[in-house]
């Protein structure tokens, strides 16, 4: 029987994408829990080199809760660094056993597999920084083409996001026209008239209309999304879209009270990784956000960064942001669920965006430093990082715009634009 490589659908910078090992400039074995699969576990007790062989008995241990993730989980330093790091960050368990030794958690990193009805896909994680700087760097990064992999079969694609092919007998509208809901999400994130902003605010309209078809029954539903989508996304609508989004008021206070209360709350509650305490400062001195600082000098260097250096840098770069909504709809599948959890998940998604936005717009207030796409690749990979390593994250700030009321479609352009 031969080998079988799977062909899956990836964004162009995949093909070049390659762990950069000991010159990544914050190493991926550090402050992360590394969850341990238990064939991996069953194959490390019976290792009988040394001194690998009592490393992992030491360091290696079950899982209590399974809940957590995981088989067993590698115990960390005290200062949050991986044990079988060797002095120059590399891996000991890949030099001494090679890479089929290592758990699925650390061989596929920051690989996320996926699984579209019988479509499979590859797409990487931007809390990578070596992912991050391929995918936001170039204009064609996202564009899609076929990847072969060399696996011995299906089975050992490790999916993490499936979206299952639509049933015929399927009574949710969102269930039902995933794909189809998907694929104009995408659609409008390309469209090269559009900001990333624009689009994901002409997407969220587009989408609470789709929620409230959701609400009737059936064919009527199917009969309104065909409607929609023909009113919504022929060439001429899409044409006044940036019109029509750039006319949506957009109190400035509100969106920076909103973005900074939630990140202050976060840090009060779980301080976060070393990399985004070193972004919160740097939004801070930028903007001017000490205990004693005016708030009204703090609001005029926002819209002042915004206005005079991210703005004009964003119309320069339109890829940069739009590449990295693209990779999230990618490695999301969204709505890859029903009705009920689709401005949820597209709410989420909002306010990544809204955070990442947010903070570049900090580091574009700082005078001392210029302003470029090595700090948007900072930014998305330190706040992915922070949202993938602390469950608590995203949970933290949702929960603060939830009690601001503000975690809903109709205050998208307030978050985001």
């Amino acid at each position: 029987m031969g080998k079988f490589s799977p062909v899956v659908q990836a964004p162009r910078y995949m093909q070049e994408f390659k762990c950069v090992g000991s010159s990544c400039v914050e190493n991926c074995c550090t402050g992360w829990r590394v969850a341990i699969d238990k064939p991996t576990y069953q194959q490390y007790q019976t290792v009988k080199v040394e001194p690998l062989a009592s490393m992992l008995k030491q360091h290696v241990k079950k899982s209590r809760d399974s809940a957590s993730g995981g088989y067993a989980a590698i115990e960390l330093k005290p200062t949050q660094a991986c044990p079988f790091l060797d002095e120059a960050r590399l891996c000991q368990i890949h030099a001494g056993l090679g890479a089929q030794a290592l758990s699925v958690t650390c061989n596929e990193y920051p690989r996320v597999y996926t699984e579209d009805g019988d479509a499979q896909g590859l797409v990487a994680s931007l809390s990578c920084p070596e992912a991050a700087r391929l995918a936001l760097s170039s204009a064609d990064a996202l564009d899609p083409v076929d990847l072969t992999l060399g696996f011995a079969n299906r089975s050992l694609v490790p999916v993490r996001r499936r979206r299952t092919k639509a049933d015929p007998a399927e009574v949710d509208l969102v269930r039902k026209h995933a794909q189809l809901i998907g694929g104009a999400l995408e659609a409008v994130v390309r469209q090269p008239n559009l900001g990333a902003a624009q689009a994901l605010v002409y997407g969220g309209v587009l989408l609470r209309l789709v929620a409230k078809l959701a609400e009737r029954p059936l064919p009527e539903a199917e009969a309104g999304l065909e409607q929609a989508f023909g009113q919504y996304l022929n060439p001429q609508a899409l044409a006044r879209a940036p019109q029509l989004v750039s006319g949506l008021a957009v109190p400035k206070e509100v969106q920076l009270d909103l973005l900074m209360g939630a990140t202050r709350r976060y840090v009060a509650e779980h301080g976060g990784r070393p990399s985004f305490k070193a972004l919160v400062d740097d939004l801070r001195e930028g903007l001017q956000l000490g205990a004693d600082s005016d708030p009204a000098l703090s609001l005029q260097r926002y819209v002042e960064a915004e206005q005079q250096v991210f703005a004009p840098f964003d119309a320069a770069h339109p890829h940069v942001l739009k590449n990295y909504l693209l990779n999230a709809l990618m490695s999301s599948l969204l709505p890859r669920t029903g009705r009920a959890e689709l401005e949820a998940d597209f709410m989420a998604l909002a306010v990544r965006f809204a955070l990442i936005k947010f903070f570049l717009i900090g580091l574009a207030a700082r005078a001392d430093r210029p302003f470029g796409v090595e700090d948007c690749i900072r930014v998305v990979y330190v706040i992915a990082r922070n949202i993938e390593h602390n469950r608590a994250f995203m949970p933290n700030v949702l929960d603060t715009l939830r009690e601001r009321d503000a975690l809903r479609l109709e205050v998208l352009a307030t978050l985001v634009l």
